[in-house]
């Protein structure tokens, strides 16, 4: 305090100089004291202030007997780069922070019509190459977001099964490359060998990516196509009007099945080069012919269309599912839409010939067979409830599979037609796993009903707090069965008592008590780990509580409903909560609706109601103060803040003559504290923290004149 009152003198002895441009520069800038007297001002104010430095230090000794230091303080922290930006994810809600919708794999749409084929799986290694190729072929800073020139890049195998969430094993993956089933994706090169140390090595195996080429089906269907308008005649008006043609009247959709009475050579991959060349019977092609079949290519395999399906998808989802169930929900998943011109979703389609269409589509009898109907069927014999152990256990299997099936495919509707009797199929977005659920239901009852001591208090510290946010996270890698305590992690080397403050210090041993409680049965059970849950609070944490700067619904029109429920005849007295404010409530509240101003008056929140309604009017995103206000008292019944509340405690007049005499300092050109001066002035900069710009402060000091101004 003693250091305090000595600014106080030092700078007006220099205010009394009046010397304009040194009361403003001072006013500018910053008065520290840390044993010397500081004053810290950036580059535009400082090479200003160094002219005045032999006539400060002079009063400073003066006053003080102390040294004096000017400092310069960057408007760019050092080490920071002021052309990068450090942008952190959030998430709207514990779904979206799970499921992390912002990390997708761009599954090339056309590639999953090669699983009628070669099968689930290595249409599914194929997925994980590309995207291991994008992933490994990212350079640094800004060009991360495109793939760099080049065509080789060396992936780890264990990497790739892992992005596949380990759904096809080690020995599955090289069988596949091994039984020539990614011949139509991949090309292996010739081993390669170099010396080592005076030894031969084998460099690891090198594969060509060949693109995107036709599928066996879909060549014989375009040679059928381009051999039915005379592309021997005439092979540049043949291909020009394929061009033309919809892709549905060259190709059979949603997927061609494979023919198996189709002659050998029919069974290869083909690009469209290459079936315009066998047709033609030419090695080459000109350049008018080349030119034409490139963008035939791009019309029928359509290389930019790509179905987004999250990460977590592949992480979670697919292991539980299979690959081939899993392919099969790719594949009708790729058959829906969403039309953003009209509005219009689709996700559910008919699949013509049912069953036996499916069976096809994924190279299996059974599969398709796990596909639970919507309304389970009464007809045949009724379901014996006892049963010998070895029929419950298959029993019990086959209701696994078909609850886990349930919830991405299920048949809706079936109907008769020429191939048969056709499914209509609802096919559904990503969801969570039973476990992750189970997590999502456990976050939500602890951010609704927070156990005890956590409080909302506590969580509003958390969401603001970054420094608390760091060590909780960093504590949760270090002992992942159990946090502990900020003095435990201080004695432990981990952290300093400098890295808290004594209120956030309490704040953090609260949330770790409450977590320890809270989400230990789930952390023994293996459902979640504390730096999981963690990184879903930080995720979430600008929704832990409704923001104060957020803007709330007009209680005077909202609460018509809650007005009629609790409908007040007559008047009634204003009784107020501070007799020595000398404040009226009966004109503060004059715009409350009037059920909302008889519950306020009657829980004796006048004076809560006049603390978030000045906290409201000096926060330049709140745009209902008065609605704020009325909401927050009566969720909360506790001031907005220990500032504001100090305020309310002032006379009426007091406040309103201090606001309008902070005002006039800074209409006059007074910044800093040299404008805030008098009874409660502090609180008040202290509400205005943060809000730098001098038109938005004197706009919100207007606007809590109006507001409290009898």
């Amino acid at each position: 305090m003693e250091e305090q009152n000595a600014w106080q003198e030092i700078t007006s002895t220099l205010n009394a100089l009046n010397d304009a441009t040194l009361t403003s520069l001072l006013g500018s800038s910053q008065q520290l004291y840390d044993g010397n007297y500081v004053i810290a001002a950036e580059p535009a104010v400082y090479t200003s202030l160094c002219q005045y430095f032999p006539l400060i230090e002079t009063v400073v000794q003066d006053h003080s007997d102390r040294h004096f230091r000017l400092n310069l303080q960057s408007a760019v922290p050092m080490g920071t780069d002021p052309d990068t930006l450090h942008i952190q994810l959030g998430a709207a809600n514990i779904t979206d922070a799970i499921i992390n919708p912002e990390r997708i794999v761009a599954l090339p749409a056309y590639l999953l019509r090669f699983v009628p084929f070669v099968g689930a799986a290595p249409v599914l290694v194929a997925t994980a190459l590309r995207q291991a190729f994008y992933f490994s072929s990212r350079e640094d800073g800004a060009s991360q977001l495109y793939p760099k020139p080049g065509s080789e890049v060396t992936i780890d195998v264990q990497s790739l099964l892992r992005l596949l969430g380990n759904s096809i094993s080690r020995a599955k993956f090289f069988r596949i490359f091994k039984d020539g089933r990614m011949d139509w994706f991949v090309e292996r090169a010739d081993p390669a060998h170099q010396f080592v140390d005076g030894q031969i090595r084998r460099l690891p195996n090198t594969y060509h990516y060949l693109g995107q080429y036709l599928t066996p089906g879909d060549a014989v269907d375009l040679a059928e196509w381009l051999g039915a308008n005379d592309l021997r005649q005439d092979p540049v008006a043949a291909l020009s009007k394929a061009l033309k043609t919809p892709r549905n009247h060259i190709l059979q959709f949603p997927y061609r099945l494979p023919d198996q009475k189709a002659p050998a050579g029919s069974k290869e991959a083909l690009s469209v080069r290459q079936v315009v060349c066998q047709m033609l019977n030419q090695p080459r092609l000109d350049a008018t012919l080349s030119g034409l079949c490139d963008q035939l290519s791009s019309h029928l395999i359509r290389p930019e269309s790509f179905l987004a399906v999250p990460w977590y998808w592949f992480q979670n989802v697919l292991p539980e599912l299979g690959d081939d169930l899993g392919m099969l929900y790719l594949m009708s998943k790729n058959c829906c839409y969403i039309d953003w011109a009209r509005g219009h979703d689709r996700d559910q389609f008919w699949v013509i010939g049912g069953l036996e269409t499916l069976q096809g589509w994924i190279g299996s009898e059974t599969l398709p067979k796990r596909i639970p109907h919507a309304s389970r069927s009464r007809r045949g014999r009724p379901r014996t409830g006892q049963v010998q152990p070895e029929s419950q256990y298959t029993r019990d299997w086959r209701q696994a599979n078909r609850e886990l099936a349930s919830q991405y495919l299920c048949r809706t509707a079936t109907r008769k037609s020429e191939h048969g009797t056709d499914w209509q199929l609802h096919v559904y977005d990503t969801r969570l796993t039973a476990r992750d659920e189970t997590l999502r239901h456990a976050l939500s009852a602890f951010l609704h009903n927070p156990p005890e001591p956590v409080t909302a208090r506590a969580l509003s510290v958390f969401a603001q707090n970054k420094q608390l946010q760091k060590l909780l996270f960093e504590q949760s890698r270090l002992f992942p069965q159990r946090l502990c305590h900020f003095e435990t992690l201080v004695n432990a080397g981990i952290c300093q008592n400098e890295t808290l403050d004594g209120p956030a210090i309490c704040h953090f041993d609260t949330l770790v008590d409450g977590l320890n409680c809270y989400f230990e049965t789930l952390i023994q059970a293996g459902i979640c780990q504390f730096d999981t849950v963690i990184n879903i609070l930080v995720k979430i944490q600008d929704s832990l509580l409704i923001s104060e700067d957020n803007p709330l619904p007009d209680t005077r029109e909202s609460a018509i409903s809650s007005s009629r429920e609790t409908e007040v005849a007559g008047n009634y007295q204003i009784i107020q909560s501070d007799p020595d404010g000398d404040w009226d409530y009966q004109t503060l509240l004059h715009e409350v609706n009037p059920a909302l101003k008889e519950r306020i008056v009657r829980q004796g929140l006048s004076g809560a109601y006049l603390s978030w309604l000045i906290q409201g009017c000096l926060r330049p995103g709140v745009h209902s103060p008065v609605s704020l206000a009325v909401s927050r008292c009566l969720e909360t019944a506790q001031p907005a803040s220990a500032a504001s509340e100090r305020l309310t405690k002032m006379p009426a007049g007091a406040l309103v003559g201090l606001v309008s005499a902070v005002l006039t300092r800074l209409e006059n050109g007074q910044t800093g504290r040299f404008a805030f001066v008098g009874e409660g002035a502090e609180d008040l900069a202290q509400l205005l923290q943060g809000v730098d710009d001098l038109s938005t402060q004197k706009r919100l000091l207007k606007r809590l004149a109006d507001a409290i101004r009898p």
